[in-house]
């Protein structure tokens, strides 16, 4: 993934007052050396553990592709916060959600970063990392015409925040779209069915005018980034002998271990390969990606990419019986993408704090939860609507302690069980009282239908979840 970069130069300098010399190590792109001087922090066992680190930690694991260490990181990195559990709630909506996100569950991953955003106490650098990673989605989705206004939140939160790393990489992220979108507007490309259909209708402005990059002096790796883009930029559109100017970088990302951002580089070169009609160098690109078995990796959106562009190689090699199979194996899959994706977009693109708060929303707890307890919160979901549901009874049903299963509800949810029950059941309240089909129910209707009995619980609890009275929804 491209998004692999920005990912772990944002988590950086999140951690940069804390841990400044490992954030001058990965802005320096020195990704090895910035992980070695964590591993020899987090795994010391005569200190009590740093959530801090342990947390960046965790994210570059991540972002080398290490996803079981990362997995594991994140719950150490749970485990050791010892402020409030607002703290340990928005910790670990964070880290479910850049987790699902690497794991292209898209709708879990916006739903964690939506959590985060809802959160009064979240902070300017959490806020800045739930917006970036809304952006990326809809990047990875080809959704062009809907990153442009989380783009701009994203500017707005970098401002406010004051931090020039983050000007910085919301700047680089503005100006990488936009090449991503000329890029694939090329003529040669028109036939990009899956790029087409997420990007119809996208206006020429909605990334602003093409300026020359910004200057990101003060992380060398962005400043490779978008030094990188210009020159494929250029390639794509007819510059001679500018392919072997993408080298380097291209070689950095192989050896710093970032095999799915090595691979996204490769895609990338390949379509500008295409889009100036150069065969020879897209195939080599193509070659790179090591795809041994297609059939792995047919759900994956960047196996759109690689049979398309290695259909359009076939094509201008003159190799027409070629092209036109993997063309038809590339429409195929693209149809099926943007069916899921269709299904998708409501949820990636509602704001958090929308006011109607009914769009479907993508369960992010389970994400959040280990296996074992998860049968616990599906229990918990399919029998919310009865209201002598408790915490005895969910213990129960998966043979543990009440102590236990409150333990490991607070641990990764920073939640309590009887809390998480009330949260759901307003949720669904809100849902009722905010139906699109016309339909209108009473308050104190919904209220019972989701085992609420009393009305100073429901205004209480409804209030406490989302700052207004139920007769407030249902008036607007």
């Amino acid at each position: 993934m491209f998004s692999s970069v920005y990912f772990v130069l944002a988590s950086s300098q999140a951690a940069a007052e804390t841990l400044p010399a490992y954030a001058r190590l990965v802005a320096a792109g020195r990704l090895g050396d910035a992980c070695s001087a964590l591993a020899s922090l987090a795994e010391r066992e005569d200190e009590v553990a740093d959530p801090v680190v342990l947390q960046a930690y965790a994210d570059i694991q991540l972002a080398l592709g290490r996803m079981i260490e990362a997995e594991e990181g994140y719950r150490k990195a749970q485990r050791a916060i010892r402020q409030s559990r607002e703290a340990l709630r928005i910790a670990s909506c964070r880290n479910a959600g850049w987790l699902a996100f690497f794991q292209d569950r898209f709708s879990t991953a916006v739903a964690c970063f939506n959590r985060v955003l809802e959160e009064p106490d979240a902070s300017a650098a959490q806020r800045f990392e739930s917006r970036l990673g809304k952006a990326l989605v809809l990047l990875h989705l080809g959704c062009l015409g809907a990153v442009g206004s989380q783009l701009d939140l994203l500017a707005q939160i970098a401002e406010q925040a004051g931090a020039a790393g983050f000007i910085d990489l919301a700047q680089s992220l503005r100006y990488d779209a936009r090449i991503q979108h000329e890029l694939r507007e090329a003529e040669p490309l028109r036939d990009h069915i899956y790029w087409r259909s997420a990007a119809q209708g996208v206006l020429p402005d909605t990334f602003g005018a093409i300026v020359p990059a910004p200057a990101a002096a003060c992380m060398p790796l962005l400043a490779q980034r978008l030094d990188y883009l210009g020159h494929l930029h250029r390639f794509a559109f007819g510059a001679k002998g500018l392919s072997e100017r993408l080298d380097p970088h291209l070689s950095w990302a192989a050896s710093s271990g970032l095999t799915e951002y090595h691979r996204s580089l490769c895609l990338e070169v390949s379509v500008a390969a295409v889009a100036t009609q150069a065969p020879h160098t897209a195939e080599t690109m193509l070659g790179q990606c090591r795809v041994a078995n297609g059939a792995a990796h047919q759900h994956k959106r960047w196996y759109l990419e690689y049979l398309y562009c290695l259909s359009k190689v076939r094509q201008q090699q003159g190799r027409g019986h070629e092209s036109t199979e993997l063309y038809g194996r590339y429409a195929l899959a693209s149809i099926s993408h943007v069916r899921t994706d269709s299904l998708l977009m409501p949820a990636v693109t509602a704001e958090a704090a929308s006011p109607a708060g009914a769009q479907p929303r993508a369960d992010d707890v389970s994400a959040r939860l280990p296996a074992k307890y998860r049968r616990a919160y599906r229990y918990l979901m399919e029998h919310l609507d009865q209201r002598d549901l408790s915490v005895r009874e969910l213990a129960a049903q998966i043979g543990v302690t009440e102590r236990a299963l409150q333990a490991a509800f607070k641990t990764y949810l920073g939640l309590s069980p009887s809390e998480l029950i009330r949260q759901r059941r307003m949720e669904r309240i809100r849902a009722e009282l905010t139906r699109e089909d016309g339909s209108t129910t009473g308050v104190l209707d919904a209220a019972h239908k989701w085992g609420i009995q009393h009305r100073s619980t429901l205004i209480n609890s409804y209030r406490k979840v989302f700052n207004e009275a139920p007769s407030e929804t249902l008036a607007r």
